[in-house]
């Protein structure tokens, strides 16, 4: 589902069982006359599996986002295109199971309630292909799970390095927001505790990976 810059990785949700429940009786419903006792029955029984997939999902993301947002002081998230994602049949069918705008949306409101730093990264920072170690631009880079880095020998797993780039990237943006808030005269209070909690972060995640 996600993926830190500190290496740690939240699963996919397991709805293997609720959808099995749910093909099940649709299946029931096109074989019973619409309206029918039978019929509404199945029909409840349907939409209380329904209820359950959604409800699992409203949960578990509710517990990701309170975690995160109760750890970190900033997070960096891709501002990803996931309208044109759907467009994709290979994507479309786990997009719609895991229904990853609705995860982005509360991990952004939590940020706002409890002052904490929520930046999304465009769509277009090329995440996967630099290098986090040297900064190299791996062009020829494109559905590999790892590769190895030809200037400094770094050796990444795709889904890390991008999202310490990421998370670099947020840290970039954040500092150029300080700055124009202290030119305008506003309080950067917030801006600083978060940014000053990231780097001690990075900084600790740097020195583990020089180990």
């Amino acid at each position: 589902l996600a993926t830190l810059s500190n290496g740690i990785e939240k699963a996919n949700l397991d709805l293997a069982y609720e959808e099995k429940m749910i093909s099940k009786y649709q299946k029931i419903l096109s074989r019973k006359k619409y309206m029918s006792k039978r019929y509404q029955k199945a029909l409840r029984t349907y939409w209380k599996w329904q209820d359950k997939k959604t409800n699992k999902i409203k949960d578990t993301y509710h517990k990701i986002s309170h975690d995160l947002v109760q750890t970190y002081d900033l997070i960096c998230m891709e501002n990803l295109n996931i309208k044109s994602m759907f467009k994709n049949k290979y994507w479309s069918t786990k997009l719609q199971r895991i229904a990853l705008y609705s995860l982005v949306e509360k991990i952004r409101y939590k940020a706002q309630w409890h002052n904490k730093e929520f930046i999304q990264i465009s769509r277009w920072y090329p995440s996967s292909k630099n290098c986090h170690h040297c900064g190299y631009y791996n062009k020829d880079l494109e559905y590999e799970k790892e590769w190895t880095c030809p200037q400094c020998g770094k050796h990444h797993n795709r889904d890390i390095n991008a999202s310490k780039n990421i998370l670099h990237e947020g840290i970039r943006i954040l500092q150029e927001k300080i700055i124009k808030n202290l030119r305008d005269g506003g309080d950067s209070t917030v801006n600083l505790d978060a940014l000053a909690s990231t780097a001690r972060e990075v900084r600790i995640l740097e020195l583990h990976s020089s180990r």
